[in-house]
């Protein structure tokens, strides 16, 4: 038992690593750039309306190329269209658009590495149990 909950560990862990390098790696070349939001898909009912992905966006890019993607919202953050927002924009894959923020960025690889570590602390009291 002990082994099974070691090696889910070891894949969490891995797999927050991977997702780290590859948000290390968008971080380090995008750059910010001013959007407009051109389409915001709106969820309507109880309890009140809430905001869903995706959010379309306008912008152009330094060499002045106009450009349409796709980004995703916080939970909480409400934007309408017409708003002016920044976002983070892959010079190589202008398709890549993030909006700069911690929690969207870097939440997904924490979360798995964060539940590696607890998955790998569970394993380790399995193992101590089983020895004793």
């Amino acid at each position: 038992m002990s082994r099974m909950v070691s090696i889910i560990a070891v894949v969490l862990l891995a797999v927050g690593v991977w997702q780290s390098l590859a948000v290390y790696r968008f971080v380090t070349r995008a750059s910010p750039v001013s959007a407009t939001v051109i389409g915001v898909e709106v969820l309507r009912g109880p309890p009140k309306p809430r905001q869903r992905t995706p959010v379309r966006v306008a912008f152009s890019l330094p060499d002045g190329v106009k450009r349409e993607a796709a980004t995703h919202l916080p939970m909480l953050q409400v934007i309408k269209t017409g708003d002016i927002i920044t976002v983070l924009v892959d010079p190589l894959h202008p398709e890549r658009v993030a909006l700069p923020l911690w929690s969207e960025l870097w939440a997904r690889s924490l979360t798995y590495m964060v539940g590696g570590v607890l998955v790998g602390i569970l394993g380790f009291a399995l193992s101590k149990r089983d020895w004793r």
